[in-house]
């Protein structure tokens, strides 16, 4: 997915993008929150935040418990138009719940947004994604995850260099992660555990539009000790391959 073109100020409207940044500060498990602690993840004055909570709330996106805010189901909605626009309900979904019983394992897709990577389907039976913390609408990291990396490897090398840069990464681990992306193209995958104290793997294959270019990702979470490296690359890639292929015209 492209990067969104920067908009003249005279095009836009200030106070509706403030309002997105509202809803957008309910991500990353940011679940229940003030309006203080939402002012200063938005970086808005308080008055100002306030003003705009207030009208989410009126409009039944966001609710109020003892001063602290939280998503509504309302919110869902949001991304409804564009799950269906994709393709993503009664295509994607069927295609990968019918793989998934062939290799015994939930896929997932995420697909390229920006400077991350958002989970726009995962089968929530899969136990295994859920413990790893990836459910739908979750972003994350195009430098840390497996995921991430199988579409940060078929980005230009400059933006590459810019994601690597301000993932947070020290000097030596960002240049472990780039000479691995290296990898992740001559192999077509990207494996990595799901974090040091996990006993969970992640498996992620790049997925492609029609036009070729780098749209998302499959990928699978997977307990650390179930595949070997062999059953990896010999089954497991080669399977989520072919899967990336079907699902070339709804990217």
């Amino acid at each position: 997915m492209d990067q969104p073109s920067p908009v003249p100020d005279t095009e836009i409207s200030l106070t509706f993008v403030k309002g997105l940044e509202v809803l957008r500060a309910f991500e990353n498990g940011q679940t229940d929150m003030t309006v203080a602690d939402i002012a200063r993840l938005v970086g808005h004055t308080r008055a100002a935040t306030r003003r705009l909570v207030r009208t989410l709330e009126v409009l039944g996106y966001v609710r109020n418990i003892d001063q602290r805010y939280r998503l509504t189901a309302r919110a869902l909605k949001l991304g409804l138009g564009f799950l269906q626009s994709r393709s993503i309900g009664h295509l994607v979904g069927p295609v990968l719940r019918a793989e998934s019983i062939v290799i015994g394992e939930s896929i997932s897709l995420a697909l390229l947004d920006a400077d991350e990577a958002i989970y726009v389907f995962h089968n929530p039976a899969d136990k295994s994604a859920e413990m790893s913390g990836h459910t739908i609408g979750s972003s994350m990291s195009l430098a840390r995850t497996a995921t991430g990396q199988a579409i940060c490897a078929f980005l230009p090398a400059t933006r590459q260099q810019t994601i690597l840069a301000t993932s947070g990464l020290s000097e030596a681990e960002a240049a472990c992660v780039a000479k691995g992306l290296t990898d992740v193209q001559s192999q077509g995958f990207a494996l990595r555990d799901v974090s040091p104290q996990s006993d969970l793997r992640a498996l992620g294959v790049p997925a492609f539009n029609v036009n070729g270019q780098i749209a998302g990702a499959l990928s699978i979470v997977f307990p650390t000790n179930r595949y070997s490296m062999t059953q990896i690359q010999k089954d497991l890639a080669p399977h989520l391959q072919r899967c990336a292929t079907y699902l070339v015209s709804a990217l």
